[in-house]
């Protein structure tokens, strides 16, 4: 299984497919307080939503860099509990459709 709880984070560990996006909105609707990435090599858009509509807190670097790097800006919120917007990075915008 590649999201599994730890006390009160979410592990994401190797591929998380789309059959993972509603384990892990189950796991963090039951009361989960951050998600460590840390062990994730891919991760379907599907999660990604999840991980966007829930605003938990994102621990560690994922495995795959460019996950980071892509999609760590837009799902991840800000100290401020604001996220940034994806059209404010170049790199991003261009894999998102309008």
């Amino acid at each position: 299984m590649t999201v599994r709880r730890d006390r009160d984070a979410v592990l994401l560990e190797g591929i998380c497919p789309v059959e993972d996006a509603e384990i892990l909105m189950q796991e963090l609707l039951s009361g989960a307080t951050s998600v460590d990435w840390s062990g994730c090599t891919e991760l379907h858009t599907a999660c990604v939503q999840v991980l966007m509509a829930a605003g938990r807190p994102l621990c560690g670097t994922p495995e795959n860099g460019q996950i980071a790097k892509l999609l760590g800006p837009i799902v991840a919120p800000r100290m401020d509990g604001a996220r940034t917007p994806a059209a404010a990075d170049p790199e991003i915008a261009e894999y998102i459709s309008p």
